[in-house]
């Protein structure tokens, strides 16, 4: 079974976050298992793990945004 990461620079969270969304949708279609090869782990994810593959997507995705300067803002409500 080929990696989703075949030919793409795996050091870049800009390219490797929308492989991972992809295996992420892979799995909440239905397939039993998405090989995932990333940089120091090369792994097998299965519907079990789904939400750490959201995990890292986030963070990927968070690392790609400081890489080209863009701010993610979070408002704050208060109340009384």
């Amino acid at each position: 079974m080929a990696s989703l990461f075949d030919g793409i620079d795996t050091t870049d969270p800009c390219l490797v976050w929308p492989v991972l969304q992809t295996a992420y949708y892979k799995l909440a279609a239905g397939e039993s298992e998405v090989r995932v090869k990333y940089a120091d782990f090369d792994v097998t994810v299965q519907p079990a793990s789904i939400q750490e593959l959201e995990v890292l997507i986030t963070r990927l995705k968070g690392e790609c945004n400081r890489k080209q300067g863009i701010r993610t803002r979070f408002a704050m409500r208060g109340g009384y």
